[in-house]
């Protein structure tokens, strides 16, 4: 499968982001981009648009849940093809182009394989973490050959943590000499239970004279409970008597006072309250309206003292505006005298200008003798202008026609000099076909060591396989039984294995039933003889057969007394046999699961030998399927292992040959390349430095060098031959540019004599000198313009300084006569005074008018509230029947006293009936009448002595009876028994539950090493030839490939490194944290083309996983890449710049396809 195109369309922090990936084939695809850019979000959207979007995202910041959507166009091996979309959602959330629901079982199906979430993220899916994951297992499982190879494989990391955290927790459980794991206490406390059912014993008379003891002590106990009852009433009785008899008393007192207020009126209850507010308002009132009178009388005789000026208040605008003016008016004061003597400079300055440039004119003249336009001055500017560039021209067409001639003369002469050139085609076509062969030599050399290395290794392997003592061609030709006959005799031992499995757990269930059934009736009978159906025949026929013989002989004591014993035997297990229906119910089925037991412990046993049968059988087919190879076979999964070595060593000697064959065939090509070189050079030795030579580098870089050498003498001739042409074009072109430069000067000479004549100067006039004349008669110019405008400002600050004075008199007059004849600069200040303080005695005026407003408000809202309290005050005394306020406070008083009379008598009757237990007022009374107050304490405290005494004669009874009843339960034997035999049930079904712990971890650990065991002898052979080359490639020939090697600790398969430069076998504890890294990126890209062979293509998406590889060692990888690619699409994510750059130096650019992110 291939992702054609990926889109995410709204996703993260993107919006309709289309990433096209359609290139290459299938293609190197590097995403590549900034922190922050979005790799990771990117990384994510692959993996959700083909399994779904997880219920908790990190996408959803930017979009909503229901917004998020991401695309993507695919197609698989077959060809077809299919553009999708993944919303967010439980399900239906795999859509169609037109947003219609896809079945996901069928899309898993044809363009993933069959291949869920975890398988697909674990194989296809890896990171730089997962990377030094995967090299840190290597060194914490000591390079363990199955671990390496399953992690590799599957992608599952910490295996080697994961059998140890099982181990360990097996060890928790159980240990076989062990005391504190759990399972261990377990059993001892079960051990210790039955032991204890055992010392259990049953005296019939001691219990039965201790069970008439409890007996009896139980009626005293009951006949001291009913006198406590009784004695409990009449304490409880005068208690209530005593309770209630202060509270009648009161009552009564109550009553009296009741009686004395019945002519009382009853006022509301916030009337007194209503009474002193209405008083408190009045005097208020009355205060507020004496002061308000007070203040109104003030307020009034203020206003009468203000006097305002309305005149001035009238002229407001003409002061403001002359006090604005004032300002302007003393600054042109100050400024006039400057302006008039600035007025003088410029038209000194002006006079001695003219002077120097006209001597004989004046200021007065220029108007009449010195007009020159605008157009005669610009014209005279611009002919000045076009001097300079006209004489440069005539000067330097003239050096250049010089040096043009010159030049010619020299390269033709250059050309006579220069040899003729020979016909290079021959050689061309003969080097350029050495050249794609260039390197051969180089890798002859290569082939060479390639072919020694690989016979070296051929030999070394076919000594390492084992069994086989023949030479590799008889192993070539041989026939080896195929791997589907190893895989059928390994499934069917393992199908024995398995029978043999479950045949040895069914027979240690069995024995564990039967031992528990064992145990189980053991305790039964411990606890007592278990009467049965059996037992009571036999007495039954014990005591028919003493009744026969007591009827057919004479009747003796004796006789009759062992009659009565069979009797009372019979009776007696028939009576048991009823009361203890539930031991014997329980005894019976016992008893059955016993026998079941037992029955399915022989049946399992014969299964056992039969399974034994068989495996005897397979193992004489699997030796004869050997036979004809001479070897006496191991088992079937290292068989397989030796069979795929058998394999390797087929392909390596087949390989062998090919690099055998290639060798001959370069050598060849080699020296078919030098005898047509040798015959394209000889006749071209005058333009070689030196002799031929033998090699065919030294050869290609001989003609090479002849072929540049001509070339070179070919490219100056046709340089030198252009050149000249360009030469005589130039100088004809030259010389007509010179004749228009002459033309074009006269003319301008001509027009600069008649510009000049405005300016009365002689023709002869340099530009320069007529420029500077120019710009010092637009200086004089410019000055009489400025000395003009400053006699124009003069005479206008001096008409705006009369005006000003003007119109000061004009309102001095209108407002203050007294200020007619005084300085304008000093009546605007003294105007603008008056004016300020008459608006502030306005101002003040209306603040009075206003207090003045809000007092008489005042006033009359004093004099309402006066009027409203003395209207309650009224309404008050009527509601009382009262005619003074004395009155009122009496009624008030005596209504008050009639409420609280009344709410204390309704408490106090509420009181007696809870104190007297919801007996009526009358019965309390009568009950209090019938007893003697002064005997009550008395009779009280005899009545508690008593019920004190009868308590703790019941308390020594409670505790006889408890010591009665506790020597009973010891002296109870079934009860002893039963509750050990509870306690061991617990102990049994916790060891139940320990053991199925224990088995589930034991099993857990021995699945998952059997399945490691299982990859690594199905997988060692090819994966681990394909890892070593890969690890060669990684390691830049550091390594030179693996092998398995085996710990000399515990005997176990070990992965190991055999280094190049000294031979030496290095585990993985001895690599650097790089080359383990490489080690585990071979392994993984091994199982991952091993997938690839048998399975559809998957795309392999890598995140960053080279940033602790060198540059060199990350070429390689890339290398790798490079080639892997071509079998499936790789999707590299980085944000390192340097790895792109490596990967367009190393990688072609038809494999490698580039994105910025």
């Amino acid at each position: 499968m291939k992702i054609l195109r990926l889109e995410l369309a709204a996703f993260g922090l993107f919006t309709n982001k289309i990433l096209d990936l359609s290139a290459g084939n299938p293609g190197l695809h590097i995403l590549y981009g900034a922190n922050e850019a979005g790799k990771s979000t990117m990384r994510r959207a692959l993996s959700h648009v083909l399994f779904g979007i997880p219920e908790r995202t990190l996408d959803a910041h930017f979009h909503a849940n229901e917004q998020l959507r991401v695309g993507a166009h695919l197609r698989n091996s077959h060809g077809e093809e299919l553009i999708c979309y993944r919303r967010k959602g439980r399900k239906n959330t795999l859509l169609d182009a037109d947003n219609n629901p896809l079945d996901e079982t069928d899309f898993q199906t044809r363009f993933l394989g069959g291949m869920n979430e975890a398988q697909f993220t674990a194989l296809f899916c890896f990171d730089h973490e997962q990377l030094r994951q995967g090299g840190n297992d290597l060194l914490s499982g000591g390079g363990a050959v199955g671990e390496s190879l399953f992690e590799a494989g599957t992608g599952s990391l910490k295996i080697h943590d994961i059998l140890t955290e099982l181990d360990k927790q097996k060890e928790e459980l159980f240990k076989a000499r062990g005391t504190k794991p759990l399972l261990n206490q377990t059993i001892k406390v079960y051990k210790d239970a039955c032991k204890r059912i055992k010392d259990c014993s049953l005296s019939v008379n001691e219990w039965s004279e201790q069970a008439k003891k409890l007996d009896e002590a139980q009626q005293q106990h009951t006949y001291l409970t009913q006198q406590l009852q009784q004695l409990r009433a009449e304490q409880h009785r005068l208690e209530r008597i005593q309770r209630t008899r202060p509270l009648l008393q009161r009552h009564q007192e109550l009553k009296a006072e009741w009686a004395q207020l019945q002519d009382a009126i009853l006022l509301p209850d916030d009337a007194a309250t209503k009474h002193f507010q209405a008083k408190l308002s009045l005097r208020t009132a009355q205060t507020q309206e004496k002061q308000a009178i007070q203040d109104i009388a003030q307020l009034q005789s203020q206003l009468g003292a203000i006097q305002i000026p309305q005149a001035l208040l009238i002229q407001k605008a003409i002061i403001d505006d002359l006090r604005g003016r004032l300002g302007s008016h003393q600054k042109a004061a100050r400024d006039l005298p400057g302006v008039r003597t600035e007025m003088r400079t410029v038209e000194g300055e002006a006079r001695i200008l003219l002077q120097r440039l006209y001597p004989d004119l004046d200021l007065p003249d220029i108007a009449t003798k010195l007009t020159i336009t605008n157009p005669q001055r610009e014209r005279v500017k611009q002919l000045a202008a076009q001097a300079p560039a006209l004489y440069e021209n005539q000067r330097s067409t003239a050096k250049r026609l010089e040096e043009i001639t010159e030049h010619h003369i020299q390269q033709q002469q250059l050309l006579e000099k220069l040899p003729l050139c020979p016909d290079l085609t021959l050689l061309r076509a003969t080097l350029t076909r050495a050249c794609k062969y260039s390197n051969l030599e180089e890798l002859q050399s290569k082939d060479e060591q390639e072919v020694r290395r690989l016979t070296e290794q051929t030999e070394i392997n076919l000594r390492q396989l084992g069994l086989w003592s023949g030479q590799l061609e008889a192993l070539e030709r041989i026939a080896l039984p195929k791997m589907d006959r190893i895989d059928s005799f390994d499934r069917r031992f393992k199908e024995i294995d398995n029978d043999q499995q479950r045949i040895k757990e069914r027979l240690l269930e069995a024995r564990r039933q039967n031992e528990l059934a064992t145990k189980k009736i053991n305790a039964l009978r411990w606890a007592g003889e278990i009467p049965t159906e059996e037992a009571l025949l036999q007495a039954r026929q014990i005591r028919q057969t003493y009744w026969q013989t007591l009827k057919q002989s004479q009747i003796t004591s004796e006789l009759c007394h062992t009659f009565e014993e069979a009797l009372a035997q019979a009776d007696e297990i028939a009576d048991r046999l009823r009361r203890e229906a539930n031991r014997v119910a329980e005894y019976s089925v016992l008893l059955a699961e016993q026998h079941n037991a037992q029955r399915e412990q022989e049946l399992q046993t014969k299964k056992w030998h039969t399974t034994n049968e068989l495996l005897a059988n397979l193992q004489t087919e699997w030796e004869e399927c050997w036979k004809p190879l001479g070897i006496k076979p191991w088992s079937a999964p290292e068989m397989r292992s030796w069979l795929s070595e058998c394999f390797g060593l087929r392909q390596q000697a087949s390989l062998l040959r090919e690099r055998r064959q290639q060798l001959q065939d370069r050598r060849q090509l080699i020296a078919e390349l030098c005898r047509e070189l040798t015959q394209a050079l000889l006749p071209l030795q005058p333009f070689l430095q030196g002799e031929l030579l033998t090699h065919l580098p030294d050869l290609i870089a001989q003609g090479e060098a002849c072929v540049n050498e001509v070339t070179q003498i070919q490219r100056q001739n046709e340089n030198l031959q252009l050149e000249l042409n360009n030469l005589i074009k130039e100088k004809h072109r030259i010389e007509t540019a010179r004749q228009q430069i002459n033309s074009t000067l006269k003319q301008w000479q001509t027009e600069w004599a008649q510009a000049l004549m405005p300016l009365h100067l002689p023709a002869d006039t340099s530009p320069e000198t007529a420029r500077n004349g120019l710009n010092d008669l637009d200086q004089v110019v410019n000055k009489l313009d400025k000395m003009n405008g400053l006699r124009r400002r003069v005479d206008l600050m001096c008409r705006d300084a009369e005006l000003f004075r003007q119109d000061v008199a004009t309102l001095a007059q209108k407002v203050a006569p007294e200020l007619v004849n005084e300085p304008a600069e000093q009546v605007v200040p003294e105007l603008s005074n008056r004016l300020s303080q008459t608006e502030k005695e306005a101002t003040r005026y209306e603040q009075l008018q206003h207090r003045l407003q809000a007092e008489q408000q005042r006033l009359t809202n004093a004099t309402q509230q006066v009027q409203v309290a003395q209207a309650h005050l009224q309404a008050l005394l009527e509601q009382a029947h009262c005619h003074d306020l004395a009155a009122l406070e009496s009624a008030e008083q005596a209504s008050t006293h009639k409420k609280t009379v009344q709410r204390e008598l309704i408490e106090l009757e509420q009181q007696l009936l809870e104190q007297g237990e919801g007996l009526s007022l009358t019965d309390l009374a009568n009950a209090v009448a019938t007893v003697d107050i002064d005997q009550l304490p008395g009779q009280l405290h005899h009545c508690t002595e008593q019920t004190q005494q009868l308590e703790q004669e019941r308390s020594e009874i409670d505790q006889y009876i408890g010591e009665l009843r506790t020597l009973l339960k010891q002296m109870d034997g079934n009860a002893a028994a039963a509750q050990a035999a509870d306690e061991a049930q617990l102990a049994l079904a916790e060891m139940q539950e320990l053991s199925e712990r224990y088995m589930q971890i034991h099993l857990a650990a021995s699945v998952l090493r059997k399945s490691i065991e299982r990859y690594r002898e199905q997988h060692q052979g090819p994966l681990l030839t394909r890892a070593s080359e890969l690890f060669q490639q990684l390691t830049l020939n550091s390594f030179y490939g693996l092998k398995t090697d085996y710990n000399s600790n515990n005997d176990q398969p070990i992965l190991v490194g055999l280094r190049t430069f000294d031979n030496a076998v290095i585990q993985t504890t001895g690599m650097s944290d790089g080359t383990r890294d490489q080690l585990y990126l071979a392994l993984r890209l091994a199982s991952i083309e091993r997938y690839l062979e048998k399975n559809s293509p998957l795309p392999l998406i890598l995140d960053d996983i080279l940033i602790n590889f060198d540059d060199e060692r990350s070429r390689a990888t890339l290398s790798v890449f490079g080639k892997l690619c071509q079998k499936t699409q790789i999707l590299f994510l980085t944000h390192h710049p340097h790895l792109v750059e490596l990967a367009q130096t190393t990688l072609p650019n038809e494999s490698l396809v580039m994105h910025r992110l």
